[in-house]
């Protein structure tokens, strides 16, 4: 099912909705390919969104927040914006202080996307010319959301480029398994196998690794509480903004289970299979009042991001070459704890 929800620059912006046996829904915009609902239901059968989303659509054409759209070509932060390729220097686009972010000012998470519609999938693909957002080389995307009958959101990544240029996306939909953004997401378990974090600088760029033995309020391995590394003083998560922004390398690269997410009250969870070797996780630090969110104001901690992808700021790790294609595959699994 699709209908018109808004135009941006004289650009028709289109709602697609999918559905599997099970009755779950997913919701998806033209416009960055940003997911704006996943219903699910809870321990008593009662479906709702589990993911944040605006009240006004017109305000996903700036999203401050990111709000449930690919990004890239690069996810995350590159220092001072400068993309080397053999030994060329390109100056991509400042959008967070000297710093590029997210693949720039508009990246792929502010284009109008080509949207083919199956009944339980949504195939998007976007050419991105060589220069855009002063990343080098001719880039063909193409981005699929499929619905299993097992619950399962399958997000599936593929490009191919006609030079040499660095890739490496994510999706940075903020979870919120409370249902309709009900409360926030400071009493979620999450457990992650990660035994390495990496350390960040004062503009939140990756530096060094650390193991989380030395690092004890990012050591989920055993899964706790989110608010139990939010109330720390430690200064990394004082200078994300009392928070989680940080990089897990993931124990292995094959497609099992890495991240679980809970919300005991709810009785919702939500599992994550990737074959990405790290995990940015983002627990909603830099949120503030407005826009507003899932029918009532916004607010710090509002959702959490599990944005699976090659590590941030290391472009020599995920540098495509023509010929080569770009693949990668994350599942969000959804179940109750009553499963």
């Amino acid at each position: 099912m699709k209908r018109k929800v808004a135009e941006f620059g004289n650009k028709e912006i289109i709602a697609y909705t999918i559905e599997n046996k099970k009755g779950m829904t997913l919701t998806a915009l033209n416009y960055g390919a940003a997911i704006t609902e996943i219903c699910v239901p809870d321990r008593y059968d009662k479906k709702e969104n589990v993911v944040v989303t605006y009240d006004n659509i017109e305000d996903y054409e700036k999203n401050p927040y990111y709000l449930g759209v690919v990004v890239g070509r690069t996810a995350g932060r590159t220092k001072e914006g400068l993309l080397i390729v053999n030994d060329n220097n390109y100056e991509l686009e400042k959008n967070d202080g000297n710093n590029h972010l997210h693949g720039g000012v508009k990246g792929l998470a502010k284009r109008v996307w080509n949207v083919e519609e199956k009944q339980s999938s949504l195939i998007f693909t976007y050419v991105s010319e060589d220069g855009e957002d002063g990343y080098p080389g001719q880039v063909s995307f193409q981005l699929t959301y499929e619905l299993s009958d097992n619950s399962d959101l399958i997000v599936s990544y593929y490009a191919e480029t006609d030079s040499l240029t660095p890739i490496n996306l994510t999706n940075h939909t903020y979870f919120n398994l409370s249902g309709n953004k009900e409360r926030d997401i400071q009493e979620h378990s999450l457990q992650v196998a990660s035994s390495n974090v990496y350390e960040l600088d004062d503009e939140s760029i990756p530096t060094r690794v650390v193991p989380v033995d030395e690092f004890r309020e990012l050591d989920f391995r055993n899964g706790k509480k989110v608010k139990e590394a939010l109330v720390s003083d430690h200064d990394q998560i004082v200078k994300v903004g009392n928070g989680i922004d940080h990089p897990f390398l993931l124990e292995d690269h094959s497609i099992k289970e890495k991240i679980v997410l809970t919300d005991h009250m709810s009785g919702r969870k939500l599992s994550v299979k990737t074959t990405d070797p790290a995990v940015v996780i983002y627990s909603g630090n830099q949120i503030k009042s407005s826009p507003l969110l899932n029918g009532g104001t916004a607010n710090k901690y509002d959702g959490i991001c599990l944005e699976t992808q090659m590590p941030p700021n290391e472009t020599e790790r995920y540098l495509i070459n023509k010929g080569e294609t770009y693949q990668k595959q994350t599942i969000f699994s959804f179940a109750t704890l009553n499963d």
